[in-house]
Protein backbone atom coordinates (compact mmCIF):
# COMPACT_ATOMS: atom_id res chain seq x y z
CA UNK A 1 0.00 0.00 0.00
CA UNK A 2 1.16 3.64 -0.98
CA UNK A 3 -0.37 7.00 -0.12
CA UNK A 4 -2.49 8.45 -2.71
CA UNK A 5 -3.16 11.55 -1.63
CA UNK A 6 -3.16 13.40 1.39
CA UNK A 7 -5.46 15.50 2.60
CA UNK A 8 -4.46 18.02 5.06
CA UNK A 9 -7.77 19.27 6.88
CA UNK A 10 -7.05 21.01 9.20
CA UNK A 11 -4.55 22.67 7.62
CA UNK A 12 -6.61 23.99 4.39
CA UNK A 13 -10.11 24.52 6.43
CA UNK A 14 -8.80 25.86 10.02
CA UNK A 15 -11.73 26.38 11.88
CA UNK A 16 -12.51 29.67 12.15
CA UNK A 17 -13.29 29.22 7.60
CA UNK A 18 -15.52 26.07 8.13
CA UNK A 19 -17.35 28.31 10.94
CA UNK A 20 -18.40 30.66 8.58
CA UNK A 21 -18.75 28.70 5.67
CA UNK A 22 -21.15 26.49 7.64
CA UNK A 23 -22.89 29.24 8.92
CA UNK A 24 -23.53 30.48 5.55
CA UNK A 25 -24.84 27.87 4.39
CA UNK A 26 -27.02 27.54 6.96
CA UNK A 27 -28.21 31.20 6.46
CA UNK A 28 -28.34 30.05 2.56
CA UNK A 29 -31.03 27.05 3.21
CA UNK A 30 -33.06 28.84 5.74
CA UNK A 31 -34.06 31.54 3.16
CA UNK A 32 -34.49 28.99 0.58
CA UNK A 33 -36.48 26.66 2.74
CA UNK A 34 -38.12 28.87 4.68
CA UNK A 35 -39.79 30.71 1.57
CA UNK A 36 -40.25 27.16 -0.37
CA UNK A 37 -42.26 26.43 2.52
CA UNK A 38 -44.50 29.98 2.72
CA UNK A 39 -44.51 29.46 -1.05
CA UNK A 40 -45.78 26.35 -0.97
CA UNK A 41 -47.62 26.34 1.99
CA UNK A 42 -48.85 29.18 3.59
CA UNK A 43 -49.56 28.27 7.39
CA UNK A 44 -50.03 29.91 10.55
CA UNK A 45 -47.60 29.21 12.87
CA UNK A 46 -47.55 27.51 16.38
CA UNK A 47 -45.02 28.64 18.76
CA UNK A 48 -45.91 26.11 20.82
CA UNK A 49 -43.43 23.01 22.25
CA UNK A 50 -40.32 25.56 22.41
CA UNK A 51 -38.61 23.64 24.32
CA UNK A 52 -38.98 20.84 22.75
CA UNK A 53 -37.46 22.18 19.71
CA UNK A 54 -34.72 23.84 21.59
CA UNK A 55 -33.39 20.38 22.49
CA UNK A 56 -33.69 19.28 19.31
CA UNK A 57 -31.32 21.96 18.18
CA UNK A 58 -28.87 20.40 21.02
CA UNK A 59 -29.17 17.13 20.28
CA UNK A 60 -28.92 17.29 15.86
CA UNK A 61 -25.38 17.50 16.42
CA UNK A 62 -24.66 14.16 18.48
CA UNK A 63 -27.37 12.60 16.27
CA UNK A 64 -25.50 13.44 13.13
CA UNK A 65 -22.38 11.80 14.67
CA UNK A 66 -24.26 9.49 15.56
CA UNK A 67 -25.57 8.14 12.07
CA UNK A 68 -21.38 8.95 11.41
CA UNK A 69 -20.47 5.84 12.96
CA UNK A 70 -23.50 3.26 12.02
CA UNK A 71 -21.62 2.25 8.80
CA UNK A 72 -18.19 1.80 10.38
CA UNK A 73 -19.59 0.45 13.66
CA UNK A 74 -17.24 -2.69 12.94
CA UNK A 75 -14.51 -0.15 13.40
CA UNK A 76 -15.33 0.81 17.23
CA UNK A 77 -12.18 -0.55 18.16
CA UNK A 78 -10.18 1.30 16.71
CA UNK A 79 -12.03 4.80 16.99
CA UNK A 80 -10.98 7.91 19.02
CA UNK A 81 -13.01 10.18 20.76
CA UNK A 82 -12.36 13.92 21.40
CA UNK A 83 -14.12 17.40 22.80
CA UNK A 84 -12.61 20.03 21.30
CA UNK A 85 -14.11 23.97 22.83
CA UNK A 86 -14.22 26.69 20.81
CA UNK A 87 -15.32 29.69 22.07
CA UNK A 88 -15.19 28.07 25.38
CA UNK A 89 -19.11 27.47 24.68
CA UNK A 90 -19.51 25.38 20.87
CA UNK A 91 -18.08 21.27 22.42
CA UNK A 92 -17.13 19.88 18.60
CA UNK A 93 -16.99 16.48 19.01
CA UNK A 94 -14.12 14.98 16.83
CA UNK A 95 -14.01 10.76 15.94
CA UNK A 96 -11.09 9.28 14.28
CA UNK A 97 -10.40 5.77 13.05
CA UNK A 98 -7.28 4.85 13.33
CA UNK A 99 -7.19 2.25 10.66
CA UNK A 100 -7.88 1.99 6.98
CA UNK A 101 -11.43 1.64 5.98
CA UNK A 102 -12.82 1.06 2.68
CA UNK A 103 -13.35 3.75 0.40
CA UNK A 104 -17.19 2.71 -0.10
CA UNK A 105 -17.33 2.63 3.84
CA UNK A 106 -15.59 5.86 4.47
CA UNK A 107 -17.95 7.44 2.19
CA UNK A 108 -21.46 6.17 3.50
CA UNK A 109 -20.33 7.08 6.97
CA UNK A 110 -19.74 10.55 5.40
CA UNK A 111 -23.23 11.27 3.95
CA UNK A 112 -25.24 8.61 5.66
CA UNK A 113 -26.01 11.21 8.19
CA UNK A 114 -26.57 14.23 5.86
CA UNK A 115 -29.01 11.89 3.65
CA UNK A 116 -31.27 10.67 6.50
CA UNK A 117 -31.41 13.57 8.91
CA UNK A 118 -32.44 15.72 6.16
CA UNK A 119 -34.94 13.19 4.69
CA UNK A 120 -36.68 13.04 8.27
CA UNK A 121 -36.65 16.83 8.35
CA UNK A 122 -38.28 17.54 5.06
CA UNK A 123 -41.13 15.02 5.96
CA UNK A 124 -41.63 16.34 8.98
CA UNK A 125 -42.12 20.02 7.58
CA UNK A 126 -44.62 18.25 5.55
CA UNK A 127 -46.42 16.22 8.52
CA UNK A 128 -45.89 19.16 11.23
CA UNK A 129 -46.40 22.66 8.80
CA UNK A 130 -47.56 24.49 11.88
CA UNK A 131 -43.70 24.12 13.17
CA UNK A 132 -42.35 24.44 9.65
CA UNK A 133 -40.29 27.44 11.18
CA UNK A 134 -38.70 25.63 13.86
CA UNK A 135 -38.02 22.66 11.18
CA UNK A 136 -36.48 24.80 8.77
CA UNK A 137 -34.03 26.12 11.52
CA UNK A 138 -33.29 22.35 12.05
CA UNK A 139 -33.05 22.05 8.80
CA UNK A 140 -30.57 24.82 7.82
CA UNK A 141 -28.48 24.45 10.94
CA UNK A 142 -28.02 20.56 9.66
CA UNK A 143 -27.11 21.70 6.25
CA UNK A 144 -24.24 23.72 7.78
CA UNK A 145 -23.38 20.84 10.11
CA UNK A 146 -22.76 18.89 6.74
CA UNK A 147 -21.05 21.06 4.82
CA UNK A 148 -18.14 19.71 4.94
CA UNK A 149 -18.81 15.89 5.26
CA UNK A 150 -20.04 16.87 1.51
CA UNK A 151 -16.95 18.28 0.60
CA UNK A 152 -15.01 15.82 1.95
CA UNK A 153 -17.48 13.23 0.39
CA UNK A 154 -17.13 15.04 -2.79
CA UNK A 155 -13.08 14.18 -2.96
CA UNK A 156 -13.54 11.26 -1.62
CA UNK A 157 -15.37 10.31 -5.17
CA UNK A 158 -12.60 10.86 -7.44
CA UNK A 159 -10.07 8.36 -5.62
CA UNK A 160 -9.70 5.14 -7.21
CA UNK A 161 -11.79 2.29 -6.72
CA UNK A 162 -10.45 0.13 -4.35
CA UNK A 163 -9.24 2.70 -2.16
CA UNK A 164 -8.52 2.86 1.72
CA UNK A 165 -9.05 5.93 4.00
CA UNK A 166 -6.75 6.03 7.18
CA UNK A 167 -7.58 9.01 9.49
CA UNK A 168 -4.65 11.00 11.13
CA UNK A 169 -4.30 13.92 13.36
CA UNK A 170 -4.01 16.25 10.12
CA UNK A 171 -6.79 15.27 8.12
CA UNK A 172 -7.16 11.79 6.14
CA UNK A 173 -5.04 9.81 3.69
CA UNK A 174 -6.14 8.26 0.57
CA UNK A 175 -4.41 4.64 0.21
CA UNK A 176 -4.12 2.37 -2.55
CA UNK A 177 -2.54 -0.91 -3.78
CA UNK A 178 1.09 -0.98 -5.06
CA UNK A 179 0.62 -2.19 -8.41
CA UNK A 180 3.94 -4.35 -8.69
CA UNK A 181 2.35 -7.01 -5.79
Amino acid sequence: MHCWKAYNVHHKYHFFRRFFISALISVLVFIVSYVTMQTVAAREFNDEFFLIFLCSFILLYPIHKLFHIVPIMSYYKHMRWEIERYFRIIPVIDLKVEYPIPKAKFGLALILPFIVLNVLLIAAIFFFPQFGHYITILLAYHNGISAFDLLYFKTLFFTPKNALVEENDEGYEILVEDDSE
